[in-house]
C-alpha cells in the first residue's frame, strides 16, 4: 500500500467513528421528537454541517501533528473519509431503524412527506395533474429500501466530496522545500 493510503488512518477512523456516533444520536433525538422534525431544514443542514465539523477537526489535528503542514491530498483524504464514514453508518442505521425497528414510523414519515409535497406544490400553483403524478410516484416509492438509501448515500457523497475539496483547499499548507538539501 502507498504511504498516503496508510497515513492518518487512525485519525480518519477515530473522527469518522465519532462523527457517525453523534449523527446516530442526533438521528435518535429527532426520531423521538417525531416525523415532522425529519422534514425540518435544520435536519438537512445539520446532516451536512455536523460531519463537516468533525472532518475539519481531524484535519486541523493532523496538521498540528505535522508541524502546521498538511498536503492537499492528505487533507482531502481525511475530510472525505470522515464524511463518508458518517454517511455510511447513518445509512445503515436508517435502514435498520425503518425496516426492522419501527416500520410504522417510516409509514407516518411517508404520509407526512406526501402532505408536505401537496402543500408545497399547491403554493406554487402546480397543475392538479402534476400533483397527482408526483403523489403517485411517492406512494409507489419505498423511501427506506436498501436501493433508495444507497442511491441517497451516493448523492450525499457527491455533496460530501465537494465539501471535502473546499475544506482541503482552505486547510492545506504545503511544507516548503529545503533548498539546501537539494544541492
Amino acid at each position: 500500500m502507498s504511504e498516503l493510503s496508510q497515513k492518518h488512518n487512525k485519525e480518519l477512523m477515530q473522527f469518522g467513528g465519532l462523527s457517525a456516533l453523534v449523527a446516530v444520536l442526533v438521528f435518535v433525538v429527532i426520531y423521538i421528537m417525531g416525523a415532522e422534525y425529519f422534514l425540518s431544514p435544520l435536519v438537512w443542514i445539520s446532516s451536512y454541517a455536523m460531519p463537516l465539523v468533525f472532518s475539519i477537526w481531524a484535519s486541523i489535528l493532523v496538521k498540528r501533528k505535522q508541524g502546521g503542514y498538511l498536503e492537499f491530498r492528505e487533507a482531502l483524504k481525511i475530510n472525505f473519509g470522515v464524511l463518508v464514514i458518517t454517511g455510511f453508518v447513518s445509512t445503515i442505521f436508517s435502514f435498520l431503524m425503518f425496516n426492522f425497528i419501527d416500520q410504522a414510523f417510516a409509514e407516518s414519515f411517508k404520509q407526512l412527506t406526501i402532505e408536505k409535497t401537496i402543500e408545497f406544490m399547491n403554493r406554487f400553483n402546480v397543475p392538479e395533474s402534476e400533483i397527482d403524478k408526483a403523489i403517485d410516484d411517492l406512494i409507489k416509492k419505498d423511501l427506506w429500501s436498501a436501493g433508495s438509501l444507497l442511491k441517497s448515500l451516493a448523492y450525499t457523497c457527491i455533496g460530501y466530496f465537494i465539501e471535502a475539496l473546499i475544506v482541503a483547499a482552505i486547510i492545506k499548507k504545503k511544507k516548503p522545500e529545503d533548498i539546501f538539501n537539494t544541492i
